[in-house]
Formats: structure tokens, sequence, C-alpha cells
């Protein structure tokens, strides 16, 4: 079973490792962090397949659109590594190598498919 989640679920990973009251600085990109891994393309079938790629959705739109005013890294984090928690896939994040996804993510290195496949080798 496919685990969906609402934008409550974002806010309430989000109050966990973030500061008390960090403001949203947008409504619309926290509603495409929300939405992305819920993406069909074909009416029921969805486009990300994997619980990696549905989990590297929330990091990588937290790192790319900035939702919130600030700690979007931790929130992004947090949420993909809490997704893939809920979802029955436990995995160790590697201090390190969490920190350069970071950097690459900002810089525009490492795309959407190279955080996902990174998710997955890191629940191996």
């Amino acid at each position: 079973m496919t685990l969906y989640v609402d934008a409550g679920w974002v806010l309430n990973v989000q109050v966990n490792v973030s500061p008390q009251n960090t403001p949203i600085r947008d409504w619309g990109a926290l509603n495409c962090m929300v939405e992305r891994h819920r993406y069909e393309r074909v009416a029921g079938e969805p486009y990300y397949g994997e619980i990696p790629a549905r989990a590297a959705t929330f990091l990588h739109t937290a790192l790319r659109l900035r939702p919130f005013t600030d700690y979007n890294a931790s929130i992004g984090i947090a949420c993909a590594w809490e997704y893939m928690e809920q979802s029955g896939v436990r995995f160790d994040l590697p201090y390190g190598e969490v920190a350069k996804l970071v950097a690459d993510i900002r810089s525009d290195e490492a795309d959407l498919t190279e955080v996902a496949r990174l998710l997955r080798e890191w629940a191996a």
C-alpha cells in the first residue's frame, strides 16, 4: 500500500526539527512539496513508483523551492527519513554524505533521480 501524506504531516515533521514557529515562506511551495509524491501521470498509477523516489521528492522539493524561511534542509531530510520509516523501509543517514547531498541539490548537481538512488542505497 502506498503512503500518501498531507500538509499537516509535513508541518508535524517540521515542528520536530526546526525552532518553534519557523515561518512558512511560500505556501505554494509547501503545497508542491506535499503533492509531488502523489503525482500520477495516468490515473491510479503513481509516477514515483518506489518508496525511495517518493521520499526523495520531499528533500529535493524542500531544497529547490524553499517553502520555509529557514531549515529547509533539516525539514526535507526529516520528511524523507520519516516517509521511508513510515513506509516500512529502515535506513541510515550517513552524516557526511547527507551534507554533501544537500550541497549537491542546492548547486543543482544532484537531481531527484540521484536523491532517490542514494536513499535506496542507504536503505540497503
